[in-house]
């Protein structure tokens, strides 16, 4: 059984506390929500949870829930609250009994759709993709290369550091306005580095294989703090003008929730990890003289930024999520998604 931990640091306090108009006065906490779900339960903004939350400072761990819990919605001040349930205290506080906790935390939204993208997929500049140690092959010259095998590279690799061996997909491309964002690359296995036989060659040891592997690969270092990028405070991105969704993050051509979309704005933009956008699918052409709006139908988080790219995880969405659709504010409707 695991845990949700509720990450409350550098929230925004700006605006009205706005609950949604289906929100239930309680809910019990269920196995596998994240504190996104639980949140959009009672928020019409769900990133605003830090000032819903009532936290105990009785508790060891106050910002933590498990499944199990019952949370209930009170009233402070005329503010709304969201608390454990337990014994009315005098001014709207409730007293909680301290228990012991056995799971571990988890975090604000699924933390293994990020894990498992930025594992499997990478964003390459040009510059970077040419300066990449490639593949050559084994050391008897065969191109299938297997697992335990040695295999040679052509440039410098680090004696005893492990390497991803990546296989180049193509650019990314806006084709309506022919710009390149960056190569999309895939991981295929890992090798750990060997020796640096002299200043152009190396050899490997292949540790691990997903895919076949082939000589023009590329290495890429291991990091294991990839997906550390994950535990941030959600809030609204800046206006984006233009921003759209580039491509799918993996091989599909739609993506849905908990999976991963790229987008043609990054760090040059102002993006930051933690930045929340809608996605709104463009409205059909003709039909009326008065234009109509597009319609929203996701919410999407970015975890990734690149100079000019981006990678987000689709939070929740009512449709699938395709390429070219606009990027707008994350706001709810009425009926949420």
């Amino acid at each position: 059984m695991t845990g949700i931990l509720l990450l409350i640091c550098g929230a925004p306090q700006a605006g009205t506390l706005a609950l949604k108009p289906s929100h239930p006065d309680s809910y019990t906490v269920r196995q596998g929500d994240t504190l996104w779900d639980i949140s959009a339960r009672f928020l019409a903004s769900p990133w605003q949870w830090p000032r819903l939350w009532q936290a105990n400072p009785q508790l060891a761990n106050p910002h933590r829930i498990y499944p199990g819990d019952r949370l209930t919605l009170i009233w402070v001040n005329g503010e709304p609250r969201l608390v454990h349930e337990g014994t009315g205290q005098p001014g709207g506080v409730v007293r909680l009994s301290p228990r012991m906790r056995p799971e571990s935390a988890v975090t604000t939204v699924p933390l293994a759709a990020i894990i498992n993208y930025t594992r499997d997929y990478q964003l390459l500049s040009s510059a970077e993709l040419a300066s990449a140690p490639v593949l050559l092959g084994s050391r008897h010259g065969r191109d299938l290369l297997r697992q335990g095998e040695l295999a040679y590279v052509a440039g410098r690799t680090k004696p005893g550091q492990l390497y991803g061996v990546y296989r180049h997909r193509g650019r990314l491309t806006d084709e309506h306005r022919r710009e390149v964002y960056g190569h999309r690359a895939m991981l295929v296995g890992v090798v750990h580095a060997r020796e640096q036989l002299e200043p152009r060659f190396a050899s490997v040891q292949i540790r691990s294989l997903s895919r076949e592997m082939r000589p023009g690969d590329v290495l890429l270092p291991l990091s294991a703090g990839q997906a550390l990028a994950a535990f941030y405070q959600p809030a609204p991105g800046p206006d984006l003008g233009d921003g759209r969704v580039l491509a799918m993050g993996h091989e599909g051509a739609v993506a849905a929730r908990h999976e991963v979309v790229l987008l043609n704005k990054g760090q040059q933009d102002g993006l930051r990890t933690g930045d929340l956008y809608g996605v709104y699918r463009p409205a059909p052409p003709g039909g009326t003289s008065i234009p109509l709006p597009p319609l929203a139908v996701a919410r999407i988080m970015v975890f990734q930024t690149f100079e000019h790219a981006s990678a987000a995880l689709v939070l929740d969405s009512r449709e699938p999520v395709q390429r070219h659709y606009q990027l707008g504010e994350p706001e709810y409707d009425e009926q949420g998604l």
